[in-house]
């Protein structure tokens, strides 16, 4: 009977405390981990917040730079002619040599005279820049002065050696009566726009991932990744129902030094990292970084172990308490039972 007795309280004791012990540790878990990628979210947003505003600011400079030829009177009267005129590329190619960023600029005019930097030849006569995707959308839009857009040169020139995708700032140059007089394009690295959002493997958050997605759905790739984490994003990129507005990304960007205010975030999570979306100006392109999760979940699943361990002795601990609790209630109980019963026989 007494043998009985103390293991019910045994057992009731240690339901308890296991009970208790798992239930606070999950909680905890789960504490650790949402406030973990919460952080990371954080972390996340301020530093590619602060990359985003000087992509603005980069891309700004480049627009100011466009403006700077085709604002130009020189520039302008050429292109009312269709005949070439020598003073143009000298003007191109001291604006190219002045930037390493800038690859190539070119002109079409609508009288049918064509321009370029020095470094590039070949190109296609304004009727076939036309018939680019939106393009004559894009000429005739009274409302858009400029845009950017990823193409490569296979577009623009006959028989380009390199085929790699660019990114084009494309601008009207309008005469004093807002007539189209031609279209600059200046040729941009799309690696420059890769290097703003790029961070090192010891940076606070740690080594991310950037592309580029583009206005018909092509995601393109800062470096060479497995196409299993291709697929993963553009998965991730597909469920709008993960999506969601991020506020603090305003915080690190100055929208007043820019002078636009479209710099909101999307963000959207995969099961192994964060993605988050920022909307390029007067463009249909989006820069995409991925911050993997994997450094924080090494870190929660030492910190799961640890805690297993701890459990374990924690469990152990009370196992031994319980069994001297329980000892010290039941013996005196039994020692006074056979003394009740001695004393009866006697």
């Amino acid at each position: 009977m007494f043998r009985s007795f103390g293991r019910n309280i045994r057992l009731v004791l240690v339901l308890f405390i296991t009970v208790y012990i798992v239930a606070s540790s999950f909680i905890l878990y789960r504490t650790m981990e949402h406030r973990s990628l919460d952080m990371l979210r954080q972390l996340s947003v301020q530093y590619t917040g602060q990359q985003h505003k000087n992509t603005l600011l980069f891309m700004n400079w480049l627009e100011e730079t466009s403006k700077l030829i085709s604002n130009n009177q020189v520039v302008q009267n050429a292109l009312k002619k269709p005949t070439y005129d020598g003073a143009i590329s000298p003007i191109l190619e001291g604006i190219r040599s002045s930037s390493s960023d800038i690859l190539g600029i070119y002109i079409w005019g609508e009288a049918g005279g064509t321009y370029s930097s020095s470094n590039v030849s070949g190109l296609l006569p304004f009727a076939e820049i036309k018939k680019k995707p939106g393009m004559e959308q894009f000429l005739n839009n009274r409302e858009q002065a400029l845009r950017w857009t990823v193409l490569n040169r296979e577009h623009l020139m006959n028989a380009p050696s390199d085929l790699r995708d660019r990114l084009l700032l494309e601008v009207k140059i309008k005469g004093s009566m807002g007539d189209v007089l031609g279209l600059l394009s200046l040729e941009v690295e799309i690696d420059k726009l890769y290097s703003f959002y790029l961070s090192g493997e010891n940076t606070i958050y740690g080594e991310n991932e950037v592309y580029l997605l583009t206005g018909n759905g092509k995601l393109l790739s800062a470096a060479d990744v497995p196409k299993e984490r291709l697929q993963e994003i553009k998965a991730a990129l597909v469920t709008s129902e993960k999506a969601t507005l991020a506020e603090p990304v305003t915080q690190g960007i100055d929208q007043n030094s820019t002078g636009r205010g479209d710099a909101d975030l999307l963000e959207r999570e995969t099961a192994d990292g964060l993605i988050l979306l920022y909307p390029l100006p007067e463009s249909a392109e989006r820069i995409v970084t991925y911050i993997s999760a994997d450094g924080m979940n090494a870190e929660l699943r030492t910190f799961k172990y640890l805690m297993l361990a701890l459990n374990i002795v924690v469990f152990i601990v009370f196992w031994l308490l319980i069994s001297v609790l329980s000892g010290s209630i039941v013996n005196p109980l039994k020692q006074l039972y056979l003394k009740i019963n001695s004393t009866m026989k006697d």
